[in-house]
């Protein structure tokens, strides 16, 4: 029987938001507060995110800072294209009720599984709001053995989808 190998959150998570075709956006988690895109008063005009671009999933990466694992309930808020008003509260326990990440099966025999330092880079969340969808993903570091070398490593950055919600 062959042992199944699986990459887990364990302590601490890195998170990041991303936002395209939004306005106002708010997340409240933990200790994190933050909004962006957002008017300084009434009045003023919206400051809407740009769409989405093919490329700009190479470019995401979850850098808002470390946070305890999971540390109590998401707050997201934003308005739509149209400007329309959006919240959603949700837990990270909901969304990874086993606490794995997602890594390509393909790469098992590449993984350096013995050796804790190759996997223990922070792995992060990163929420991506597209006008009335919210996205999740997972991205991660992975420490793999180059082909036909015994010793040499390479970063492999391995992103996944976990979750999207229409609103």
């Amino acid at each position: 029987m062959t042992h199944e190998h699986v990459i887990r959150f364990k302590d601490k998570h890195d998170l990041d938001v991303y936002a395209y075709d939004a306005s106002d956006v708010v997340i409240r988690y933990a200790t994190l507060f933050m909004g962006f895109y957002g008017r300084d008063l009434e009045t003023d005009p919206r400051d809407l995110a740009p769409g989405k671009k093919p490329r700009d999933e190479e470019h995401q990466k979850a850098r808002m800072g470390i946070f305890p694992i999971f540390g109590g309930s998401v707050r997201l808020s934003w308005h739509d294209l149209r400007d329309n008003f959006i919240e959603y509260t949700f837990s990270f326990d909901e969304i990874f009720p086993d606490r794995i990440i997602p890594h390509p099966k393909e790469l098992d025999d590449r993984i350096i599984w013995e050796n804790p330092f190759f996997l223990s880079r922070t792995p992060g969340i990163i929420l991506e709001i597209i006008n009335r969808t919210l996205n999740i993903y997972t991205i991660v570091d992975i420490g793999l053995l180059v082909l036909g070398t015994n010793d040499e490593v390479e970063c492999f950055t391995h992103r996944a989808k976990i979750f999207t919600r229409e609103f």
